[in-house]
């Protein structure tokens, strides 16, 4: 019998977990983006708890990159890469703006083109290869959270509470490092399907997610509103 998934387009993930024959190819590397739903609904529902509803946005890709991610390793298929990346950059065009609006202060209707810019530009780099789309996330993320980060600090950041942001930093950093040992199948058990690096990866990364969340609320600039004189 054909294993599921077989009518379209393959696009095996490149990590340690070994895939099966079935709905789920990759049942951890699966089941951990549980971790972006529950971070996702916890942004969502401290939003709307402590006014910072002007973040939501942020919650939307957590479950986005959740559900994306979720799929690409159930199915190994194309689609699902490509949905696999668009949660990606989802992501890192969100963090992109807000450094943008934080430093240049443009309107919500040029921040916003903006975001969507860099996702669809991202999003067409995947088509001719699935080599672009990875050295232009590497580019976004970097100019987001280390060049622009720096010139805001420089700038702004004796007016800015950076305990979030360590904290956002710490736990990214031990995520990739567990997800270079697994890609590098430095630590590696093809036959565990509960636990890997990648699928720690995922639980952490979406523990970061919810720390950016709570770094941005202190950037009254990102509600947009004028301040009071």
């Amino acid at each position: 019998m054909p294993c599921p998934w077989e009518g379209l387009a393959r696009a095996p993930a490149e990590f340690c977990e070994e895939s099966l024959c079935g709905w789920i190819r990759q049942p951890g590397n699966t089941w951990s983006n549980i971790g972006f739903l529950l971070a996702g609904i916890a942004i969502l529902y401290r939003s709307r708890r402590v006014g910072a509803e002007h973040l939501r946005g942020l919650g939307y890709v957590a479950l986005t990159t959740g559900i994306g991610s979720a799929f690409f390793h159930a199915s190994e298929t194309l689609v699902g890469r490509f949905a696999d990346w668009a949660g990606m950059y989802l992501g890192a065009s969100y963090m992109l703006a807000v450094n943008v609006r934080r430093l240049s202060g443009w309107s919500r209707r040029v921040i916003r083109l903006f975001f969507w810019g860099n996702f669809l530009l991202g999003m067409g780099l995947m088509v001719p290869s699935s080599r672009h789309p990875t050295i232009y996330y590497v580019i976004e993320t970097t100019l987001c959270c280390v060049l622009l980060e720096a010139i805001l600090f420089v700038k702004q950041g004796k007016n800015t509470h950076y305990a979030w942001l360590v904290r956002y930093w710490l736990v990214f950093l031990v995520a990739y490092g567990l997800w270079l040992l697994d890609v590098s199948k430095s630590l590696c058990d093809p036959g565990n399907h509960w636990m890997s690096g990648h699928a720690a990866w995922h639980l952490l990364d979406a523990v970061a997610m919810y720390f950016l969340f709570e770094y941005y609320r202190q950037f009254r600039v990102l509600t947009y509103e004028r301040p009071s004189t």
